[in-house]
């Protein structure tokens, strides 16, 4: 990307350029899975820059977009062929692509095809080219009508001659990346939680993903949201959150919720995050792993769709393996206990649990909570009877507060 460089400003060991460059020359630069850079959530709805091509048309202002790279001679020449990383502008980066990717498809296609077409037959004729970029007919009428007004060497102007200012960070650590990340998003619309406590644990992910086995999919909140992975989920799927909120019960021993609150605390206490990361050992995850799968096929042969349901909730996990971390002595004994819970599991009594919860006066709890302690103690109980009998949910439920 070629560009020029309109001020700089250091921070610790990190250095942060104001760099100029045209929107041809940014998107030109995108690399092919811009788009996946793990801190970034997913590309979410917003109506206001669905409206961004009259902006790009009257070249009108893009706020900054903030770059991560790890060129260290940026401020040494106007060009550099290293990969950027969005650390704040996906969206906008998202919809600029799509309006240039369509002004190429109306240039290269539309244009020698849509002679005596009405709009609406032009929008129909081209619907599968737009599908295929993730644009929209009115973003292509919107550029046909800017060409038939002011013609072609206009309309690439709209992207070769129309600047745009970037903040560049360099020498940023990968925590640093997450903090400015959530930083420069404060002001847009939230982080969803669970996405801001995936990036809190995020190189826990690349270990779980050298323990898990083909019969383990895990999945981030970007990809797929809690309500529709419920839907879907069969045994062996999970979601990452969840076995962040499964792993820190676990260390607690008592059931944690992934609240704002949960989430501020991780981030404002540095050396609270740092421990719990250096007890997850790639031994405690493996046998965190494996565990968890064993009691999840454990569910699934117990109870069926209800068991694979179960144990698709962050709350049965988080309350599950705080009661298991409740029970253990020691790290070495997690596949143990959770091994042992699960050769007893239909003593859990899913039917009676959703029965006595059912029961539950809703207008006068937390439901989240109730849920949450209930199978705390229920499974606690459960594991130092040494599986005498079945779990009388009804009573677990009449001991919490209602």
């Amino acid at each position: 990307m070629k560009y020029s460089i309109l001020d700089s400003k250091d921070e610790a060991q990190s250095k942060c350029f104001l760099v100029r460059s045209t929107l041809k020359e940014y998107l030109a630069s995108l690399p092919a899975d811009y788009d996946q850079y793990s801190i970034q959530r997913s590309i979410v709805s917003n109506v206001y820059l669905d409206r961004m091509i009259q902006t790009v048309l009257s070249k009108g202002h893009i706020p900054s977009i903030t770059l991560v790279t790890t060129d260290q001679d940026i401020a040494l020449r106007d060009y550099t062929n290293s990969e950027f990383k969005i650390l704040d502008g996906l969206q906008r980066t998202y919809r600029l692509k799509m309006i240039s990717d369509t002004k190429d498809l109306f240039l290269n296609k539309v244009l020698g095809q849509a002679e005596g077409l009405t709009n609406f037959q032009i929008k129909r004729k081209f619907k599968d080219d737009l599908v295929s970029i993730g644009s929209v007919g009115n973003i292509l009428i919107s550029i046909k009508d800017y060409f038939d007004r002011n013609g072609r060497e206009s309309l690439e102007q709209c992207f070769s001659d129309n600047f745009q200012w970037f903040e560049v960070w360099v020498g940023l650590t990968p925590e640093q990346e997450v903090k400015k990340m959530l930083l420069l998003n404060a002001g847009h619309k939230p982080v969803n939680i669970k996405h801001q406590l995936e990036l809190l644990f995020l190189n826990l992910l690349p270990v779980m993903a050298e323990i898990k086995s083909h019969k383990v999919r895990i999945k981030r909140e970007k990809e797929v949201s809690a309500t529709s992975f419920s839907k879907v989920r069969k045994v062996g799927d999970y979601q990452f959150s969840q076995l962040i909120a499964a792993l820190v019960s676990y260390v607690n021993r008592a059931p944690v919720t992934t609240n704002t609150m949960f989430v501020e605390s991780m981030q404002n206490d540095q050396g609270k995050l740092e421990v719990f990361v250096e007890m997850f050992s790639y031994k405690f995850l493996e046998d965190f792993i494996r565990a968890l799968y064993t009691l999840d096929v454990a569910a699934s042969d117990a109870f069926g769709t209800d068991g694979v349901q179960w144990m698709g909730r962050e709350v049965s996990l988080a309350a599950m393996f705080a009661a298991i971390g409740a029970s253990a002595d020691s790290p070495d004994e997690l596949r143990k206990v959770a091994e042992r819970l699960a050769q007893h599991f239909e003593l859990v009594d899913l039917g009676g649990y959703e029965q006595a919860r059912n029961s539950v006066d809703l207008a006068k709890v937390n439901v989240g909570n109730i849920n949450r302690i209930s199978i705390f103690n229920g499974l606690e109980s459960l594991i130092t009877s040494n599986y005498i009998r079945k779990i009388d949910w009804a009573s677990v439920f009449a001991r919490e507060p209602q």
